[in-house]
């Protein structure tokens, strides 16, 4: 398991490595499993690569970016593993409700921690690590994006770039191939092809017709005769997994 700690009071990192440290002896005795912790003082370090770690433990107070709006970069990022907010001298349990994130992968810890507390988060990691929330890595030229799969509402082929319509309205153009691009989606039973030139999601549909189908973001794209049995197809292995859980 490997965990980050991204803390500006040097103190508090330390002790926070300390008690973690604890957690993977205690881990090694009953599990077998090791705890490889990094150590962060800054955000640019920190937010270089976040989706490497089981679990994130985050207190910011003395920088421009506090500790929640460090949250709200990981989960724009696309990070669903554990973000753990460790009050000091901010109420996270306020800010997170206040800024109205309800994500399920936010967790919190009060300072100082308390071994009891500390082992339940991270018992509370384990488990999650157990069913992870699958991502998609868009890479474009300002940036990069891990996708879940409903984040997707189509992609469509211009040229030699595709462009992957988000639910929450962003566009990211990457450099793929759309037959490539479909295979990665295969940990995603609702992207389907509708065209050679575009891929959609059926829980994004808002109203099929003949040979044309709406998305919920108000773009129509016609359903080519190769493909006219997608939509349907994508449905019943949708179902299928779901009965299979």
């Amino acid at each position: 398991m490997h965990i980050a700690v991204c803390d500006d009071n040097i103190a508090d990192r330390k002790q926070t490595e300390r008690l973690l440290g604890r957690q993977s002896d205690r881990f090694f005795k009953d599990l077998g499993e090791r705890i490889y912790i990094d150590s962060y003082g800054n955000i640019d370090a920190f937010m270089q690569h976040p989706q490497m770690y089981h679990g994130l433990f985050v207190d910011m107070v003395n920088s421009d970016v506090d500790g929640c709006q460090v949250a709200k970069m990981l989960l724009a990022d696309g990070v669903t593993n554990p973000i753990v907010l460790c009050s000091s001298s901010i109420d996270y349990r306020k800010r997170i409700a206040d800024e109205g994130i309800n994500e399920p992968n936010i967790f919190f810890l009060d300072k100082p921690i308390k071994v009891a507390d500390l082992t339940a988060t991270m018992d509370e990691i384990r488990r999650w690590m157990g069913d992870p929330i699958q991502t998609l890595e868009l890479r474009g030229q300002h940036g990069t994006i891990y996708a879940k799969g409903d984040d997707i509402v189509c992609v469509i082929k211009k040229g030699a770039e595709l462009c992957v319509h988000l639910a929450d309205g962003r566009i990211q153009v990457i450099m793929d191939d759309i037959y490539n691009f479909y295979d990665q989606c295969a940990i995603f039973p609702q992207i389907c092809p509708v065209s050679d030139t575009t891929l959609i999601n059926i829980n994004h549909i808002a109203k099929t017709a003949f040979m044309r189908v709406t998305m919920d973001n108000k773009s129509t794209y016609p359903v080519t005769l190769t493909y006219r049995n997608s939509i349907k197809q994508a449905r019943e292995i949708c179902d299928r997994v779901a009965k299979e859980k």
